[in-house]
């Protein structure tokens, strides 16, 4: 083995260990995530359920499909057997107020939920539907002021000339009801960047979730 090639390989281990997972109190949060196509709002959504089972919750996790079984699995790696019980998939099918109401039945009756994550919650391109809209909104004043809410949707297309460096469908609505708006996008040269409320950190995605 060259000199060259086991410098760069102790380079690569060094910023491997500098690098930390991301990490945030989102504790009674209210967060509305657009995500630009690819740039892995599930996997995001699941480093959020795995800090929070990390550190003694239960989430509740609500979607029409399950995670890619192979992106799950690696995120999860760290967790037990008892620590995975405490992630509890729900599907996300039919009237979105009833999906609510089953939702908001199992974080009363569970112990310890400290996050409800939606994905691929309403349509994908588009206005938000109002029935949507106003069942999530429903649902963040049912739950409980402890418990974080987290809606991950994709980002809308801008047709305004706007320099925004990603668009938050119905924005106005969700401020307007307490919501932090975020953000997950690429960059130039593909960086990805996580935009909480106007703090914008860069990100790389890893197969144990995000890092910073």
């Amino acid at each position: 083995m060259s000199i060259l090639h086991e410098r760069s390989q102790i380079i690569g281990l060094i910023a491997q260990t500098m690098a930390q997972r991301w990490s945030m109190d989102l504790t009674g949060k209210r967060i509305h995530l657009s995500v630009e196509g690819g740039c892995g709002g599930t996997t995001f959504g699941l480093h959020c359920a795995v800090n929070e089972i990390q550190s003694g919750g239960r989430v509740l996790w609500a979607s029409p499909e399950m995670p890619n079984a192979t992106r799950f699995s690696q995120l999860f790696t760290s967790l037990n057997i008892v620590e995975s019980s405490r992630f509890h998939a729900m599907n996300l099918i039919g009237a979105m107020d009833r999906c609510v109401d089953a939702i908001v039945e199992a974080e009363h009756s569970l112990p310890r939920v400290g996050l409800v994550v939606l994905d691929d919650w309403c349509n994908p391109t588009g206005r938000i539907e109002k029935e949507s809209l106003a069942a999530v909104i429903d649902l963040a004043k049912r739950i409980k002021p402890e418990t974080t809410l987290l809606l991950i949707s994709k980002s809308g297309t801008d047709v305004t000339g706007s320099e925004e460096a990603y668009r938050s469908r119905s924005k106005s609505e969700f401020e307007q009801h307490g919501f932090d708006i975020c953000g997950l996008y690429a960059g130039q040269k593909n960086a990805l960047h996580l935009d909480f409320n106007g703090d914008v950190q860069d990100v790389r995605i890893e197969e144990s979730g995000f890092f910073v």
